[in-house]
């Protein structure tokens, strides 16, 4: 990575991280956790729409069902043989 380099008594900072883009959505695999409102900048987006975009977490979290559950297709099949009985 290039060194950056700023005035004396200036910082400079960049935060990276590697993301997979999937069919069923993306998939943050690298990089640290960043806290947003430790984060002080002079510049900002104005977009609402971008706004939108970046406030999404880059590594979703998907509901998964429970063990005990069944799905869709598999109720049906369990009513069908509960009537047979």
């Amino acid at each position: 990575y290039p060194v950056l380099k700023e005035k004396d008594g200036e910082f400079v900072a960049q935060f990276k991280f590697t993301v997979l883009l999937l069919p069923g959505g993306t998939k943050k695999i690298t990089g640290l956790p960043v806290d947003d409102k430790m984060v002080v900048s002079t510049l900002s987006v104005q977009d609402e729409e971008m706004k939108k975009v970046l406030a999404k977490s880059a590594n979703p979290k998907k509901n998964k069902k429970k063990k005990g559950e069944a799905k869709d297709g598999d109720e049906a099949k369990e009513e069908a043989k509960d009537e047979e009985k």
